[in-house]
């Protein structure tokens, strides 16, 4: 059932088949996870946030907020100065896409957050059934084939080629730039 009151996030989410209960269950799975056992700092990230928009929604979470309160940064905190909120939200993303990889690859509800927020979402994981109509049978995908030149000279001779070929192509380029800037003094030179 979702939850309509002003601070539940299930009734601000896109998808409304969450509710708060839901959100916070698979917080407290994710916190409990192998994967943020040996991460106090990111649990305390992910759980500041998850908790924070579940009472206040999306628009509350801030920068300075975040290192001030999950973070233990002092008041005096400059959000522009010190990057520690974007340097510690890319590692929590970093480190869902890992727990959604590993022990987290069977939960019900995946937390994402977005690049460009600290906001985290709280989506439905896809069912298996959808999964597979959607991938590619190993069957039917196309043999990849790396074709290398014989070993030799045949590869080299390319190699050394093609470089040379860009090297008279810098070289020309140059050239012709340093004359168009002598036939620019001397034009400015002989109108004076």
């Amino acid at each position: 059932m979702v939850e309509t009151h002003h601070g539940s996030l299930a009734a601000q989410s896109e998808s409304t088949s969450l509710s708060d209960q839901q959100i916070r269950r698979a917080l407290a799975r994710t916190l409990k996870s192998p994967e943020f056992h040996s991460a106090p700092q990111l649990c305390a990230f992910l759980r500041f946030v998850g908790t924070a928009t579940l009472k206040h929604g999306r628009d509350s979470l801030k920068g300075y907020t975040i290192a001030v309160e999950a973070l233990g940064r002092p008041e005096e905190f400059n959000p522009v100065t010190d990057p520690i909120v974007r340097v510690e939200a890319a590692r929590l993303r970093r480190r869902l896409e890992k727990y959604y990889a590993g022990s987290g690859s069977e939960d019900p509800v995946r937390i994402v957050i977005p690049k460009g927020s600290y906001a985290p979402e709280f989506r439905p994981a896809e069912c298996p059934e959808r999964q597979k109509s959607f991938s590619v049978p190993q069957e039917s995908a196309p043999a990849l084939s790396i074709s290398h030149p014989p070993s030799g000279e045949p590869g080299r001779k390319e190699a050394v080629q093609a470089r040379r070929y860009s090297l008279a192509f810098v070289a020309a380029a140059m050239a012709a730039s340093g004359t168009v800037f002598l036939l620019i003094g001397y034009l400015a030179g002989s109108m004076q």
